[in-house]
């Protein structure tokens, strides 16, 4: 049996093809794709820039959601019919780190879509853990747009930088998947929250999702400077930034003395040059942060089930569009989640 597929055969270049269906395995759920959530790394596997090379061909797709097809022998949690949004973090099950929970600390940790066959599909087969039985009161859309931003916003906010009410957070670039979920969460957990865009026509929308103020960085690309003046000149307490690139040094100018960075993401490079005093003198804290735990889970699906957290959705195309589709991607003018739709 076949199926349709966004596969990449040559670097640079993805097409929609008919690909063998897959066998689902022991322990593992054959999933029926309803959507599939673009992110920024499809981009980086699509043009051999990836910092671990993937194997071709390859499917792209780290986000999805549908519902299961067929269940593989073994499992017993989970049974056909049944809505699941996927968890896209691949882990040996064994180690420490698996055993307590910590996903992202897992030595055999693969992604979906980066590693193996991802979600720009009609079917993919993932090991039932990667199977979350999903809320609802979602969307196929939503949940496909959901589960990894605000995951990650959860781990970099709460999990790592350890934000707390009433302090200060900055979203640098919250424009963007990860940013918007931030926004949103560092609204609801009680902080005060300034973030940064490229445009104008963003502001409302990142004040209707939470935003106290917002800079646009475009205008004052030393946009540390606008943060200061915001806070009495003090500096917020927490950075949020998925961007990486130039915006860490000024990251680092917007924090007060033993403030927190939390970076995760290279959108706007890769490398940074760094003032080692601006961090040494004001004993500013320097976290990295790669990917969601299972164990976050608990705490966030509630939230969205709820609707306390929205998924931000910027545009849905069809699986056959999806070069259009990365086009819309890395539109400067993008808000929120790109989806592709597999119905």
């Amino acid at each position: 049996m076949t199926m349709k597929a966004g596969i990449v055969r040559r670097f640079g270049v993805v097409e929609i093809d008919d690909v063998p269906r897959p066998a689902v395995g022991e322990g593992e759920v054959l999933v029926r794709l309803r959507a599939a959530g673009l992110n920024r790394a499809d981009v980086i596997v699509r043009d051999g820039r990836f910092p671990e090379q993937p194997p071709l061909p390859i499917i792209l797709g780290v986000e999805g959601a549908g519902e299961i097809a067929e269940v593989g022998s073994g499992v017993r949690n989970l049974e056909v019919g049944q809505r699941v949004v996927l968890l896209p973090t691949l882990v040996c099950g064994s180690c420490e780190a698996c055993q307590s929970g910590v996903d992202s600390r897992c030595r055999a940790l693969r992604f979906l879509g980066e590693h193996t066959d991802g979600t720009y599909a009609e079917y993919l087969n993932v090991p039932a853990r990667n199977a979350i039985p999903a809320p609802d009161s979602l969307s196929h859309t939503e949940l496909a747009a959901s589960i990894l931003p605000y995951t990650t916003a959860w781990h970099m906010l709460v999990t790592r930088a350890r934000l707390r009410r009433g302090e200060t957070v900055l979203v640098v670039g919250a424009g963007s998947g990860v940013g918007s979920a931030a926004v949103q969460l560092a609204n609801v957990l009680g902080a005060r929250v300034i973030a940064t865009t490229g445009t104008d026509g963003k502001r409302a929308k990142l004040v209707e999702l939470g935003a106290h103020e917002v800079v646009n960085y475009r205008r004052e690309p030393e946009f540390s400077g606008a943060v200061r003046a915001l806070t009495d000149g003090l500096g917020v307490d927490v950075v949020h930034n998925s961007a990486g690139g130039t915006t860490i040094q000024e990251s680092i100018h917007a924090l007060r003395r033993g403030g927190r960075l939390i970076g995760m993401g290279s959108h706007s490079g890769a490398r940074a040059e760094i003032d080692l005093y601006s961090l040494y003198r004001n004993e500013i804290e320097f976290l990295g942060a790669h990917a969601a735990d299972s164990r976050e889970l608990g705490d966030l699906l509630p939230l969205l089930a709820d609707g306390t957290l929205r998924p931000v959705i910027d545009s849905t195309f069809a699986l056959d569009d999806v070069a259009a589709a990365q086009v819309r991607l890395v539109s400067p003018d993008r808000f929120g989640k790109v989806v592709l739709s597999i119905d």
